[in-house]
């Protein structure tokens, strides 16, 4: 089993260290080489969420009811090696880029799923959120080991090299998952049928969760996937770029592990409550920037902001729900995030066209106080937290 727990560490280490170019960089290349808009941009984004939306339930009712999760992985990885290196740099319109993201979307949001339900097959005992905390947060030192490399070697986010250098990851990737063994437990195996998802769906605590989710990623997506070209607006330049995010990763490291570890003996809402009232504030400082620097400083607060919603929501939905619903639990709340992944870059692409970055920011404000509001008044305790 520590065998099986290092190689999902590396797992992840890779998998998230290809994020440095699809999220950071290969929206700046749409807009200053593709002479593609904001709200151009956002849709792209939005249709690759919204496919994964679509697909993510039903992939993960296939893996329960089949009992395994490496199938699904390996051809995710095959799918984006082949688009990523031959197909992406060769697109021309924003139709053929629409059709491929639809594509990306199943297969990124497949892989991303599986993945952590691998992780909860390995999980022992209760204490779930130090455990998951403490994988994933390799995934995190992946992508700031790699961001710091772009910052000093800024030849590599060139579109020629970059698209390259993601295919290589994932082919990493895809050797290292046919070396990582399946748990023999299984945390989702079961007869699921989809009146599953409907009776998970339908259970208060559950509906009341997904509802904050998707509302708080709208604005922290939103928000985040536009500091690239924030920074660019402000003069900035792919250094600044890269420093921003680098910040943004080493300040959630030590925090996915400090806040797994909380969630476990304090409970799982204390920290959602703190984290959506953390969002507003580290969205509205965007708006009162007018230099690269600033928002590098501001990106720190990606420990109080993302380090809880990358990893407290996985557990949390763990806990609501019987260990044979697990996979499937997994699933929606993967589809939850892909749907709010749809709406957030659609919207605030589409705002920022009218008003400008600054505006859509303010917007985003509004937003994410809303899922403060919902955070402290529909949340209810999971029944997994661990006393001392």
């Amino acid at each position: 089993m520590k065998r099986e727990i290092f190689l999902l560490k590396l797992f992840f280490f890779i998998y998230f260290s290809a994020w440095v170019f699809i999220f950071s960089f290969i929206p700046v290349y749409l807009r200053e080489v593709k002479n593609f808009s904001i709200g151009m941009i956002g849709v792209l984004s939005a249709i690759s969420s919204l496919s994964g939306a679509l697909f993510q339930v039903y992939i993960g009712y296939l893996s329960d009811k089949f009992g395994k999760r490496k199938p699904f992985i390996l051809i995710g990885f095959i799918v984006l090696i082949l688009i990523y290196t031959f197909i992406f740099p060769s697109l021309k319109n924003f139709w053929s880029f629409l059709i491929v993201y639809f594509i990306v979307g199943i297969f990124t949001s497949t892989i991303t799923t599986m993945a952590n339900v691998l992780v909860m097959d390995y999980a022992v005992s209760e204490r779930t959120g130090s455990h998951y905390a403490s994988i994933r947060i390799w995934g995190s030192i992946g992508f700031l080991l790699v961001m710091l490399a772009t910052g000093f070697y800024p030849k590599l986010v060139e579109p020629k090299v970059m698209f390259l250098i993601i295919g290589l990851i994932y082919l990493l990737g895809f050797i290292l998952s046919i070396v990582i063994k399946e748990s023999p437990v299984k945390t989702g195996i079961s007869k699921v049928d989809f009146r599953s998802v409907k009776k998970i769906i339908l259970k208060p605590e559950v509906r009341n969760f997904l509802i904050f989710y998707v509302i708080y990623f709208i604005a922290l997506l939103g928000a985040s996937s536009n500091v690239n070209l924030l920074i660019r607006s402000l003069g900035g330049e792919s250094k600044h770029i890269s420093f921003a995010y680098s910040a943004s990763s080493f300040s959630e490291i030590p925090f996915m592990l400090i806040w797994g570890y909380l969630s476990d003996k304090l409970g799982r809402k204390p920290i959602l409550i703190f984290t959506s009232i953390a969002l507003p504030i580290r969205i509205f400082l965007y708006t009162l920037t007018n230099n690269p620097w600033h928002i590098i400083l501001i990106q720190f607060m990606h420990s109080l902001t993302f380090a809880v919603i990358g990893t407290i929501p996985i557990v949390y939905m763990n806990d609501l729900v019987p260990p044979e619903e697990r996979a499937t639990a997994q699933g929606l709340l993967g589809m939850a995030m892909a749907l709010s992944s749809t709406l957030g870059p659609a919207i605030s692409g589409f705002v920022a066209d009218l008003f400008g970055l600054p505006g859509m920011y303010r917007f985003l404000t509004f937003v994410s106080l809303i899922s403060t509001v919902l955070a402290i008044t529909s949340l209810k305790e999971s029944k997994n937290r661990v006393s001392s």
